[in-house]
């Protein structure tokens, strides 16, 4: 008798059993939802990106970005070129930092509603087809029926009278909808900028070293060349062509430039014999648009296409009257001006008298103020006003303890009141003014600023002739006195730092022509022409250092002389 036995499992059973996962309740729950194996289901939800889904207001924190300078930065680079002008150094950067703020929020939505309009449009796609393929192969549409007589529809059509009128579109399409997926945007317009101020004082300087500065086309125009389209001269959209020269023919580049208009007092309007400014009235109407964004159409030729062919001389060979040189290809660029910032530029020789006659008080009659005489240049009218009328105007000098002995220009003058009806009574439109957001007035060079321009700068110029010797070679010496000579007779022509070049170089003119000598001192009486240079052998630098130390040792800063070049004589 045989006893049927449940077979044994083998050892291994257990170790197999004991390798099978686990299942929970709460793993099930928690485990995430499993992908539908189907990939051409499509979406089965949409995002409304404009919904708040409450993830915290770090997510809502704008996105353009940490600005890479700030206008304090942009004017701690112009201090090392530029000597004094502080207002107005502080007023350039800060509105060319505003408006390159605006082009980078306008770029950065730009792209926003880009992105959004394509999530849009994938969406759309999705829900389109799913409902195509919630609707089946046939759609729940009938098929169209076939045409029994083919033709005889648009025979019977041409057999009726069409209006003239059934292609128009109908008022009700001329109605753009509201579309209130996409977002509405601040626009930040520009601000154009107007310098005003004699003549050397820096207005295009300060440009150009910020222009080296900044990543951006630009370019400098002079108004003097400006006429009326249609007229000799060139057109206002010669500026937009420059501009374009200088961004390599890149349009994108080139709207975002910098366009300055340099000597804009010149195109004021004129009294003509005539009756029509052409130079005058006429540009500031045909800059109206070009100032406040349009479009202008450049026409570039390509001059190696165009080349005509070289005739020989009458008489010395055949002669083709007939043959006209090949047209060369022209190029259109069409530029948007609206992103281009404009800079205007001008002396505005006599506009200070213009203030004074609308701002001062009569100087006739009881209360009225006693002036010491009339003024004929603008550091001489700086202090006809009181210093009550400036005080509405931004970026004020610091207020010094203890009285300054020598003026600066930190003080205003009457430039700095200027307004737009000064400006319409100079000879400029309304309509022109009112696109000049910014006036900024720069002051006339002061004796210690005009001093500091000739040693502080980068590129001063007792450093470009200190390097211009050294070429011969030579050494060039300067005493501390001898420089403050050269910035006083420099202050007396008016004609701000360029008077110093002037100057430099009616001084230094004997030296650079009996050049080289090892040595050459240039003295105070030097400059006021009572001797000659100094010159000196090689053996003669212990000479030329007791002669150093006994002509500034007469000064308050005795034993101190300004050597540029080398830096174990002095100060540099």
């Amino acid at each position: 008798m045989s006893v049927l036995a449940r077979p044994r499992a083998p050892a291994c059973a257990a170790t197999l059993r004991i390798r099978r996962p686990a299942y929970s309740t709460s793993s099930i729950f928690l485990s995430p939802p499993r992908g539908s194996q189907y990939s051409n289901s499509g979406y089965t939800s949409t995002y409304d990106p404009t919904q708040d889904t409450g993830r915290g207001p770090i997510f809502a924190k704008h996105t353009v970005g940490v600005p890479q300078f700030y206008p304090r930065d942009l004017k701690r680079r112009v201090d090392d070129y530029v000597v004094g002008q502080n207002r107005a150094k502080k007023t350039i950067c800060s509105v060319i930092f505003n408006h390159y703020q605006g082009l980078r929020r306008r770029q950065h939505h730009e792209l926003q509603d880009q992105h959004l309009r394509e999530k849009l449009q994938r969406q759309k796609y999705a829900q389109d087809r799913d409902a195509f393929e919630r609707a089946g192969p046939n759609g729940g549409s009938a098929q169209p029926l076939e045409d029994e007589y083919p033709g005889h529809r648009e025979s019977v059509r041409g057999t009726h009278q069409v209006p003239d009128n059934i292609y128009e579109r109908p008022p009700s399409e001329f109605y753009i909808p509201e579309d209130l997926s996409a977002p509405e945007h601040v626009r930040i317009d520009k601000s154009n900028l107007l310098l005003i101020g004699p003549t050397g004082v820096g207005k295009t300087y300060i440009l150009e070293t910020l222009s080296k500065k900044l990543n951006v086309p630009f370019t400098i125009s002079d108004c003097n060349s400006f006429t009326q389209a249609g007229y000799i001269g060139q057109d206002v959209e010669s500026c937009i062509e420059r501009l374009l020269i200088e961004a390599n023919y890149d349009i994108q580049a080139a709207e975002h430039g910098i366009i300055v208009l340099d000597e804009f007092d010149k195109i004021a309007k004129r009294d003509t014999v005539n009756g029509r400014d052409v130079g005058g009235e006429g540009v500031q109407q045909a800059l109206l648009k070009l100032v406040e964004g349009t479009k202008v159409t450049i026409n570039v030729k390509d001059h190696k296409s165009s080349r005509p062919a070289s005739n020989p001389p009458a008489g010395y060979g055949p002669s083709n009257p007939q043959s006209t040189p090949p047209a060369g290809k022209v190029d259109q660029y069409a530029v948007d001006t609206t992103n281009i910032l404009f800079v205007f530029c001008g002396a505005f020789v006599g506009l200070d008298k213009t203030v004074l006659r609308r701002v001062a008080k009569p100087s006739i009659g009881f209360g009225s103020e006693i002036r010491s005489g009339r003024s004929s240049s603008m550091a001489s009218a700086k202090d006809i006003l009181p210093p009550e009328m400036y005080t509405h105007l931004p970026h004020q000098p610091p207020q010094p303890a203890f009285p300054p002995s020598a003026p600066t220009s930190s003080g205003f003058t009457p430039l700095d009141l200027a307004a737009p009806a000064d400006l319409q009574a100079y000879g400029f439109i309304p309509e022109l003014i009112g696109r000049l957001h910014n006036i900024c007035a720069l002051t006339p060079l002061s004796l210690d600023e005009l001093f500091r321009i000739l040693t502080e700068p980068r590129n001063s110029l007792v450093a470009q002739y200190t390097a211009l010797f050294e070429t011969y070679p030579s050494r060039l010496f300067f005493t501390r006195r001898a420089l403050y000579a050269i910035a006083a007779r420099a202050a007396k022509n008016e004609t701000g730092a360029r008077g110093l070049k002037m100057e430099m170089e009616r001084v230094l003119a004997e030296p650079m022509f009996d050049a080289p000598t090892p040595y050459v001192l240039i003295t105070e009486g030097c400059v006021q022409g009572r001797e000659k240079a100094g010159y000196w052998g090689k053996d003669g630098r212990l000479e030329l250092e007791a002669r150093l130390q006994g002509e500034d040792a007469e000064t308050a800063e005795a034993g101190r002389c300004v050597r540029v070049g080398v830096t174990e004589y002095g100060t540099a």
